[in-house]
């Protein structure tokens, strides 16, 4: 039981308005719905002093939890050791490559010295220098590399840097002559004038004579708010592809406001791309133009050559006029076509589409394709020929997650491996090479402290309120047993066709070894893991079939003594918090030991107001849409919370400049479930994080700390003992 002491009906207090939204419904006409927490969505010295007295009592309530500091410390040790991406030979023949030595603030891009690849054996300091260090921006860490592209001379380095978590980046370009680094004069040094800024889901695409970048930018919204410690929340409206230098504005469409864009170059230097999207939904337009230097601008002559929102369209190389594309027209599972723009757009399909989903393709060594295959949330890897033929199986022996980089002119390509009890390691393909010897892995990862063999995972599949076959990873430590005993942290996600693949977390190891608890995924639909009918499958007026089928996963981890009654811990993030919040609100009382809800889609009748809300209509329907309404109104966190049974403990996060799920779903989710359940016997709770935003560039000691209250809380709810595993130092 928990052994940290809570009183009931002790909130802060927050002010209920009388306001009212009307909204339209295709069943009952005009509806007025009640939104009392409304000023919420404002930053204003109110809503300051209620978020701050929230994140008080929360913090301390916290701090009382005996879990919270040893957690923290045994994260810190578990999390220090070398995190590294795979190299990539850029056109200035320098190997680059992203690497953490452990507890850094943030992920620093090194380089090689020379053209030869490194020697990974002998450590980042012997085999290579640092080229850019974020952590040499901001004291505090919060600066972070969001993007990045070289030109392709090699002589210039274009970056987006993104402050405290924003979707928001500000480009900037220096020679890579400039290293930054935390001995030089950081950032300044090296770089030239120009700052291009309010760039946001931007790609950053070089021309061929490396002398501009097309990239996409919003309109200036300084005047919107000139607070550091607030954020923009307005919609994310009138994207514009812009040419720099000069800021030569090339396309935007003033009909269309929220519409978003991003380009391309073909490796020929003869096309320019330009996709268009509407949405999140796997669709979008492709037009494409022979590029000119000289006619650079609004006038440009485009070949609309997807102009319908029919499907979604991949550019993977040309040879001439044939372009070689993967899409789900006709093909859920994916398909590889080419399409000849100089013959009227012909349309050919190339390889059909297969039984596994085709997550991703890449062109390598000029004539190849690298196809990765996810065949039962487990990736394959395969090389075909520009013909269609399949040509190789690569690391058959390998069951997890992969990930793969190349280029079309190098006859070598990488793919980056990791599942649940396999930390990452690099491995390297190489054509060039004798067919024995073409195979090989380059780099692995060396962890501290953890022992990945004394962990197993299984993938077992059970059955959904509809009588759907879901699959579901288990992860335990080896000496956990099967009995119905044990705890369960379950993580989810469920949407808009993302996948959740077999994952390393040193963090959840830890948990499970420290508690002899297990871990839990299920591939819930409304994701992607089996193309886009399983997208579909919970998404707009089937996303209860998302709920249903995590609720359902609970339930089997039960009944098959996997987990204890009332011991199962769920979780999720951004859509995965709406997971988690209408499935406490949806499953009988007692399901669920324990909820933790990151950054949540919580109010379902206003997402799309905010920032890119927008673009998610496509999954979960537009609320001014009468039709729509009668499928949002029944399922929104927000607007459904129960008062005839107790809901577990409940943890709400947020982040003070979370500019993609705006932190009002939150506090208004918080304000409301404490209003309606003030004497519900467990605690439901908010944490809002400082200089942090959605998710991406939280340094590595927000990520740790974070996760202690997280998983601490869980703990405490579950009255958790601390199992201190042999090789765990005691606290």
């Amino acid at each position: 039981m928990p052994t940290t002491s809570w009183t009931p009906n002790a909130y802060p207090p927050a002010r209920r308005s009388d306001h009212v939204d009307i909204y339209k419904s295709a069943s009952r006409g005009e509806v007025h719905v009640a939104d009392p927490y409304q000023w919420l969505e404002e930053y204003t010295d109110e809503t300051e002093k209620w978020t701050s007295a929230q994140q008080a009592f929360t913090r301390k309530h916290l701090d009382k939890n005996s879990h919270c500091p040893r957690l923290e410390k045994v994260f810190q040790a578990a999390n220090d050791f070398a995190k590294f991406t795979a190299p990539y030979l850029h056109t200035d023949n320098r190997w680059y490559w992203l690497n953490n030595s452990g507890l850094e603030p943030q992920t620093a891009l090194y380089r090689s010295r020379d053209s030869t690849l490194p020697d990974f054996s002998k450590g980042n300091d012997l085999v290579g220098e640092i080229f850019f260090d974020p952590n040499a921006l901001s004291k505090d860490g919060t600066s972070a590399l969001a993007s990045y592209k070289f030109s392709e001379c090699g002589k210039y380095f274009a970056y987006g840097i993104s402050v405290s978590g924003s979707d928001f980046v500000t480009l900037y370009i220096r020679s890579t002559d400039s290293p930054v680094t935390k001995n030089e004069d950081g950032h300044n040094r090296g770089r030239l004038p120009e700052e291009l800024k309010f760039v946001k889901f931007s790609s950053i695409t070089w021309t061929p004579d490396s002398k501009g970048i097309f990239y996409q930018r919003y309109p200036d919204n300084s005047t919107v708010t000139n607070d550091t410690s607030t954020i923009a929340t307005q919609g994310d409206v009138d994207a514009m592809v812009y040419y720099h230098p000069d800021d030569i504005l090339v396309y935007q469409d003033k009909t269309n406001p929220s519409w978003m864009f991003s380009t391309e170059i073909t490796d020929d230097g003869k096309y320019l791309i330009l996709y268009l999207v509407k949405d999140s939904s796997r669709q979008n337009l492709l037009w494409v133009a022979d590029f000119d230097a000289n006619n650079i601008g609004p006038n440009i002559k485009w070949n609309k050559v997807i102009d319908e929102f029919v499907g979604e369209y991949d550019v993977l190389t040309n040879k001439g006029s044939v372009f070689y594309l993967r899409t789900n027209l006709c093909a859920p599972q994916y398909k590889v076509i080419t399409i000849d723009v100089a013959k009227g757009n012909e349309v050919k399909d190339l390889i059909p589409e297969s039984e596994a989903f085709l997550s991703d393709i890449m062109s390598v060594n000029r004539d190849f394709f690298v196809l990765t295959y996810k065949r039962n949330v487990q990736d394959e890897i395969n090389i075909f020929s520009h013909t269609g033929a399949q040509v190789a199986r690569v690391a058959e022996d390998f069951v997890g997650a992969a990930l793969t980089s190349g280029r079309e002119k190098q006859s070598w390509f990488f793919v980056t491996m990791n599942g649940f009890t396999d930390p990452c390691s690099v491995g390297r393909y190489d054509f060039a090479a004798p067919q024995e010897h073409r195979w090989s892995i380059i780099r692995t990862t060396k962890l501290n402290g953890l022992d990945p063999d004394d962990f197993e995972a299984q993938q077992v599949w059970y059955e959904s309120k509809d009588g759907t076959k879901v699959p579901m990873f288990i992860v335990r430590h080896k000496s956990t047993k099967f009995d119905g005993t044990a705890p369960a942290l379950q993580y989810g996600y469920g949407g808009f066709a993302l996948c959740i693949n077999p994952f390393f977390s040193p963090t959840f190891l830890t948990f499970l070894q420290t508690y002899g608890c297990i871990l839990a995924v299920p591939s819930i639909r409304g994701g992607g893991e089996f193309g886009e009918d399983w997208h579909q499958g919970g998404c707009r007026e089937t996303k209860v079939n998302c709920f249903d089928d995590f609720i359902a996963a609970t339930e089997y981890l039960v009944k098959n003594k996997y987990a204890a009654p009332g011991k199962v811990a769920i979780n999720g993030g951004s859509n995965g918090g709406l997971l988690v919040a209408a499935c406490v609100n949806r499953a009988p009382e007692g399901t669920f030991g324990v909820a933790v809800a990151d950054v949540g889609v919580l109010d379902l009748l206003k997402f799309h107001k905010f920032t890119i809300g927008g673009a998610w209509t496509s999954d979960y329907g537009n609320p001014d849409d009468p039709i729509d309404f009668d499928f949002i109104y029944p399922i929104s966190p927000l607007h459904n919370i129960p008062t005839d049974k107790v809901l577990p403990p409940m943890l709400l996060l947020t982040a003070d400049h979370d500019d993609r799920v705006v932190p009002a779903h939150t506090f208004k989710m918080a304000a409301a479930l404490q209003h309606a359940l003030p004497h519900n016997p467990n605690p439901i709770l908010m944490r809002v994080d400082k200089k942090a935003g959605h998710g991406a560039g939280k340094s590595t000691q927000q990520r740790i700390m974070e996760s202690a209250d997280k998983w601490g809380f869980v703990a405490e709810s579950l009255g958790l003992e601390w199992k201190n595993p042999a090789g765990q130092a005691k606290i």
